[in-house]
């Protein structure tokens, strides 16, 4: 999902005549669009495309009871698919400073020691997600019933709740997610149809190292929020300490092994 919203976001607000096309159609040039229209356009065809997608595995596994991860891996297998064979592979390229700098770039602070401090602008948009995610799963009826059916489906549809309605709402807020998300990756790295590939391990890595259930109805928003703050630090010390950047997936590979096995024992046990 990321690499769909990434390469349509490039695209739009790239500076000038984009040299991709997209299954023969293109290259295009948006210069013309002034700049706050072409940003809009980007984020809502971000989310929309990414939405419909979602929805898609989310039928699989609200219709015919398909597990969330093999609909939802199978989805993005195609979405790769469709990107590297539509644009052949070759990179967006960058999206114009300006707007680049505006929600992407960075906040100087200071300089300690002669070093430049600064702050990321993009914290700004994930604190927004995370506070939204928390209300809907929190403060509204439907993030109650996302808990009741994750934790079990037939209690929760014999007391009067519609799995499938709730199933696929899940899985089309998760493609409004992707949406915003993947529009703001263009900001942070040069858009391509490889955009975000591995980034779907590191998602379920930090969940469940935040305390989120692998088999679902168990876990907060806070949880998930603390747990890519570790998975992140985590990178970030390897990176620190010069471990070779494939030995990295090494270490996460056995991170998720981990986690996901503490995560089953704790399962059984309950069971």
């Amino acid at each position: 999902m990321v690499a769909l919203g990434s390469v349509t976001s490039g695209l739009i607000l790239h500076p000038g005549l984009n040299i991709v096309s997209f299954m023969g159609m293109g290259p295009w040039d948006f210069t013309s669009i002034p700049m706050f229209a072409r940003v809009l356009m980007a984020l809502v065809l971000s989310v929309l495309f990414c939405s419909i997608f979602s929805a898609f595995a989310g039928f699989f596994s609200a219709k015919l009871k398909m597990h969330p991860f093999i609909s939802t891996m199978s989805t993005q297998l195609i979405i790769y698919g469709m990107l590297f064979f539509g644009t052949s592979g070759t990179p967006v390229g960058s999206i114009d400073r300006g707007i680049k700098e505006l929600i992407g770039g960075r906040w100087t602070i200071g300089v300690l020691n002669g070093q430049l401090i600064t702050f990321p602008k993009l914290i700004i948009p994930a604190i927004i997600a995370i506070i939204v995610a928390w209300i809907i799963w929190n403060k509204t009826t439907f993030g109650k019933n996302m808990y009741a059916v994750g934790g079990n489906a037939e209690a929760a549809a014999v007391s009067g709740i519609s799995v499938f309605w709730v199933t696929l709402g899940v899985f089309i807020m998760a493609g409004v997610f992707y949406g915003c998300g993947s529009f703001l990756e263009a900001f942070r790295a040069n858009a391509s149809a490889g955009t975000g590939q591995g980034y779907e391990m590191d998602a379920i890595a930090a969940c469940v190292v935040g305390g989120i259930s692998f088999n679902g109805g168990i876990g907060k928003i806070g949880g998930a929020a603390i747990g890519v703050v570790i998975f992140t630090s985590l990178t970030y010390c390897l990176t620190f300490l010069g471990i070779d950047t494939n030995l990295q997936f090494v270490f996460k590979g056995f991170i998720i092994l981990a986690a996901v096995s503490l995560d089953s024992i704790k399962y059984l046990k309950k069971k």
